[in-house]
């Protein structure tokens, strides 16, 4: 068992307790104030204003919430309706020469970050990476004349300056043990989600989540399989097909924040799933992907892109799409409305 999946059963257990995390109490003191320190020095130097609307979206847990496939549902929401988005992100787990980096279809996961890449490739808009958001955002300003800048993760990143907030909860897991880190997978105390703008559950939220979160759980996203993708020859576009392999025995492949609910999603759509679970934004290798012949392997996207030097035809990625009540994006409209009017 490794580090992360010793942590993740402990964090999430459904007894709440762990007397092993306990013992963690003091660097949870430590984290908790350097946390609250961090909020307080923003708060007194807030960074300057970008000419556009910039919206966060993020959460206060560690690991995969939802958030990336919420920001590719807006990215093509706001194109639809004739704007022109840009997405800024870290680029976690990617290296590059100089930033900020801007992301192309040519881009390498260790230069770009695996999130940044797939964003880009399903979504089509300009995609910008750098340690610093803000440098990034006022890039995509620059450059591509975006005019809504989307922040994937970040909500922490207080040194970006945002119009408004989203946090994704995971409908499963929630807050798990209600801890800070070390002792729990909080990035920030819950009474954060009482300063966002709107607080988005990742599916049905289970009883103790709501509990958790109270009636600040307004909105609930899905995650509905959306179509099917193979890399062409240049390993650079994706072919996207709607239809896959044949429900039935597959290797589903994930080295995201939680594999289970990949797994979950493959087994619905009747696939008979021998799970292979990474660490999250695990940098394959050609052999690991290489099991028992030519059982299909599934993956997600994010992984997929980390595969294509050495893609093969029996290998398939699932993209998946987030949908969203009405509700969401009237709100959503509404911010960009007013703040189009404060800038008259």
């Amino acid at each position: 068992m490794s580090l992360e999946d010793w942590f993740n059963k402990r964090w999430y257990a459904k007894s709440g307790k762990s007397p092993s995390l306990s013992l963690l109490t003091p660097l949870e003191l430590l984290y908790s104030g350097v946390s609250k320190r961090r909020r307080v020095i923003s708060s007194r130097t807030p960074p300057e204003p970008l000419p556009v609307p910039v919206i966060v979206v993020g959460n206060i847990t560690v690991g995969g919430a939802g958030k990336t496939p919420l920001v590719a549902e807006l990215a093509r929401w706001l194109k639809e309706r004739g704007r022109n988005p840009g997405i800024v992100s870290r680029g976690y787990g990617g290296r590059a020469e100089q930033y900020p980096y801007q992301v192309t279809a040519q881009s390498h996961p260790l230069e770009s970050g695996d999130e940044p890449l797939m964003l880009h490739l399903i979504t089509g808009v300009p995609v910008m990476v750098s340690p610093n958001r803000s440098e990034a955002a006022k890039a995509l300003i620059d450059y591509h004349q975006c005019d809504v800048i989307l922040s994937d993760d970040g909500l922490q990143h207080y040194s970006l300056w945002r119009s408004f907030e989203v946090c994704v909860v995971d409908g499963h897991r929630g807050l798990g043990n209600g801890h800070m880190l070390p002792r729990g997978p909080l990035r920030e105390s819950a009474s954060r989600l009482q300063t966002v703008d709107l607080v988005v559950s990742n599916g049905e939220p289970e009883p103790k989540v709501k509990k958790q979160c109270g009636a600040l759980l307004e909105y609930q996203m899905t995650l509905e399989p959306s179509c099917w993708h193979q890399f062409n020859l240049d390993q650079t576009s994706t072919l996207r097909l709607t239809s896959g392999p044949e429900p039935g025995p597959c290797h589903g492949v994930a080295a995201i924040g939680n594999p289970q609910r990949f797994f979950r999603a493959l087994q619905r759509m009747g696939f008979k799933v021998m799970e292979q679970p990474f660490a999250d934004h695990h940098q394959f290798s050609s052999q690991e992907l290489h099991f028992d012949g030519e059982t299909p392997v599934i993956m997600t996207m994010k992984d997929a892109v980390k595969c294509r030097d050495f893609w093969e035809s029996h290998w398939w990625a699932l993209e998946v799409r987030a949908r969203l009540p009405d509700l969401f994006y009237q709100k959503v409209h509404q911010h960009l409305q007013q703040f189009s009017e404060d800038e008259k």
